[in-house]
Formats: structure tokens, C-alpha cells, sequence
């Protein structure tokens, strides 16, 4: 099975333009995922997950993500334990977290239950690639936080993603959503 999209939209791009950019990609992708601004409305939430796209929100207070009736929450730290996030959220939400370059940190977020661990993996410096290390280890998926471009595969394949974030230039129109999604799905499926 070849990694899916995971995408991230910008927090200045308006919902209308989140939304052609997404229903473009899917389009032209296998798209899984996305994380949306806290200025999304309800009805964009639910246009999205109409895609087959799981929604989350970053770094916003859990009641946000049921008030919009998101399918999940993404964290950038561990200042709050897992457990009492999901105690907040509705039952079938979702946590993400964003580890940056911690292997303990993402250790932790997996020990409470985090559904996904992503990394910045080109802000490592030394060791094992991360993603390497992740999938060897554990059983949740990993998603390189990093956005992706084409010349980036060839290091990141190997390492075998559950997931990839396209370039932020797929949200500049839907027609660059398409194109980028397309020449990342083949290189994918080659």
C-alpha cells in the first residue's frame, strides 16, 4: 500500500479556496487527511469530510473541534496529556501529534495513545531518519510533517510513510492542487 495525502492547508487561505484546493487534490489523489484553520465554519468542515477528507484542527481547544464537529485534533507539544484531550473531544476524535526531531516526545505521545505521530524530519540533524526509525519501532502511523516535493521522494520512500504532505504550492489553485497531487501519485504507484 503506497502512502496517502495528508493535507495541510494555510491558516491565511480562505475556506472557498481550502476547499477547491482540497476537492482538487482529491481528485487527482488518494487524499486522507487535512488540517484546517480555526476559521473554518461548519458547513466547510462537513464539505470536506463529503471528499472522504478527515478534518482536523491544530492546537485549538478541544471544544472547537466538537463545535465544528471536526474529526480530530493535531498538537504541536505534550502539555496536555492525551487522555485528558480525548476526555474533551468527542468520542470518536481523533489525536495527532507533531514531535518536531523528538524521538521521546513522539515515544510519549504513542504511550498515550495517539492515533498519528508526525516529524519535521528535515530539521534532523544526525541519526537515522526518522520516519526509518518510527516505522521500525511502532505501530501508529508516521507522517513527515515536512511538505513534500518531488526530489524529496527519493529519500522519503525508502523509509515507507503511512502519509505525505504535498508542497504548500498546491494552494495557490485548484489547477496547481491537481498537478502537484498528480505527478506526486505517480511517483508513488511507479
Amino acid at each position: 500500500m503506497s502512502a496517502r495525502f495528508y493535507l495541510v492547508a494555510p491558516a491565511a487561505l480562505a475556506p472557498a479556496d481550502i476547499l477547491a484546493c482540497a476537492k482538487a487534490a482529491c481528485e487527482a489523489g488518494d487524499c486522507a487527511s487535512i488540517i484546517v484553520p480555526e476559521s473554518v465554519k461548519q458547513e466547510d468542515v462537513a464539505a470536506l469530510q463529503d471528499l472522504g477528507l478527515a478534518v482536523f484542527l491544530a492546537d485549538v481547544e478541544p471544544r472547537i473541534v466538537s463545535r465544528l464537529k471536526a474529526d480530530g485534533l493535531h498538537v504541536s507539544s505534550m502539555e496536555h496529556v492525551i487522555v485528558d484531550l480525548r476526555m474533551s473531544l468527542p468520542r470518536d476524535a481523533m489525536v495527532g501529534v507533531n514531535a518536531g526531531t523528538s524521538r521521546h516526545m513522539a515515544m510519549e505521545a504513542a504511550e498515550q495513545g495517539a492515533d498519528y505521530v508526525a516529524f519535521t524530519q528535515k530539521a534532523q540533524k544526525e541519526g537515522e531518519p526518522l520516519i526509518q526509525w518510527w516505522n521500525e519501532i511502532a505501530e501508529i502511523p508516521s507522517v513527515p510533517f515536512d511538505a513534500v516535493l518531488l526530489a524529496d521522494l527519493a529519500t522519503l520512500l525508502p523509509q515507507r510513510p503511512d502519509f505525505i504532505r504535498p508542497s504548500d504550492e498546491m494552494w495557490q489553485s485548484a489547477d496547481a492542487a491537481t498537478r502537484i497531487i498528480k505527478e506526486l501519485s505517480a511517483k508513488l504507484t511507479a
